[in-house]
């Protein structure tokens, strides 16, 4: 068995079990309850000097309270008995699900049949809530894609693979570039470039997120859809590069009669997707930032409506019916089937926009407690006021009524 040293507490760790390789390094099961470590298979004083940057300046968990992580931060870098450092030790992120499994209709089905459109929407705000921190911090993702975003049951999100983020250094200023990236993901100005020789931005991010989005709610690619232009359809890389999306003004490229309409989701939404890809095709500072996402998602969650036919579907009330209902008829397919028998999920927990804590904004039931969906789900409720809050406001008015006719009364 390895044993290794944190670098900064000086622990000593073993790795235990071997559970995953890639083409930088090799994940570890350890010793330390909670933490995996990754070892590179070439480890270098660049990857050094980067990691030592993270672990002095992580960012900001917006859920750290609720014990849950979101960034799957390095914690400590790992050095062998001659102070070699091999790798680092990091947060170990159990029972999530990659994000094709809840936002496809076909593995949604297998692997999180509770999940309905109230969780994809509380998933994608979650995810706009550590993109928000980590940009605050001026670090840049860089290789956004769904692999990276694990979903719990409740649909809070962790992300993982932080040490390939471009990180910069706020004492030196020196950026430590991230040299990977996911072309479905990449903007238009990024295509065909050498991400080893250019710093990045979260101008960047904010396209990979808003594609990220989009598959949450519409369960495809915003790049997807029936070509109509001349010779063979591009593949996405190269529709992304020329700013074809299926709803883009004057696309090559169209819906098809799979596709699910634009306007099914809250009005704010569906502009700052058209913001996103057809404004900022050209110019990246068009595109939403992830706190725009938090706002416009924070507006959208409140307004979903439960379908009084089927359990499991909710809709945006902008659309004035149950757009599930609609397109089942169209395609016989339902995407959120009701939910029979014994199946529980948990309730789904929003991070609270105003102290980064969780908010339980869309289901009105004991925090943290698993329900039973073929029960009646609760629709999502806007907090009304107290019966003693009425009161008070009735007589402040009457108070003011009062003294306004006596005033009247001295001055005429």
């Amino acid at each position: 068995m390895v044993r290794l040293q944190c670098k900064t507490s000086g622990e000593w760790i073993d790795l235990v079990k071997e559970i995953n390789s890639s083409g930088e390094g090799k994940i570890y099961t350890t010793n330390k309850s909670g933490f995996l470590a990754k070892i590179y298979h070439n480890p270098t004083p660049e990857r050094s000097a980067k990691l030592q940057v993270m672990v002095n300046n992580p960012p900001d968990d917006p859920t750290l309270s609720q014990k849950h992580i979101s960034i799957a931060w390095p914690k400590d870098l790992l050095q062998d008995s001659g102070g070699s450092i091999l790798g680092f030790l990091m947060p170990e992120i159990k029972n999530g699900q990659t994000l094709i499994n809840v936002y496809s209709p076909r593995y949604r089905k297998k692997k999180a049949p509770g999940f309905h459109w109230i969780y994809l929407h509380v998933t994608a705000m979650n995810i706009a809530f550590i993109m928000d921190a980590l940009h605050r911090k001026n670090y840049v993702v860089c290789d956004i894609k769904q692999q990276n975003l694990l979903v719990q049951p409740d649909g809070r999100v962790s992300i993982i693979d932080t040490d390939s983020f471009q990180i910069r250094d706020t004492i030196t200023g020196k950026i430590h570039r991230s040299h990977v990236g996911s072309g479905e993901y990449t903007p238009p100005e990024m295509f065909n470039v050498d991400f080893t020789t250019v710093d990045r931005s979260e101008l960047h991010d904010r396209f990979g997120l808003a594609v990220i989005i989009w598959q949450l709610l519409f369960s495809n690619h915003p790049f997807s859809g029936e070509w109509v232009g001349s010779g063979n359809q591009p593949n996405i890389d190269k529709l992304i590069h020329q700013g074809d999306w299926i709803y883009g003004r004057n696309s090559q490229l169209k819906p098809t009669p799979l596709s699910i309409p634009l306007n099914i989701v809250h009005p704010e939404i569906a502009r700052l997707f058209r913001k996103c890809f057809d404004d900022g095709y050209r110019t990246p500072y068009a595109r939403p930032s992830a706190a725009d996402w938090k706002t416009a998602l924070e507006k959208a969650i409140p307004e979903l409506t439960q379908c009084s036919s089927v359990n499991n579907h909710y809709y945006a009330r902008s659309y004035t019916k149950c757009y599930w209902c609609e397109r089942k008829l169209q395609i016989n397919h339902d995407a959120f089937p009701a939910i029979h028998g014994s199946v529980k999920t948990q309730i789904p927990v929003t991070v609270s926009a105003k102290n980064n804590s969780p908010n339980q904004a869309v289901i009105t039931t004991q925090k943290n407690q698993p329900i039973t969906i073929n029960s009646t789900p609760t629709t999502p409720q806007i907090q009304q006021p107290t019966n003693r809050e009425n009161w008070k406001n009735t007589l402040i008015a009457g108070a003011i009524f009062i003294i306004g006719w006596i005033l009247l009364i001295i001055l005429f």
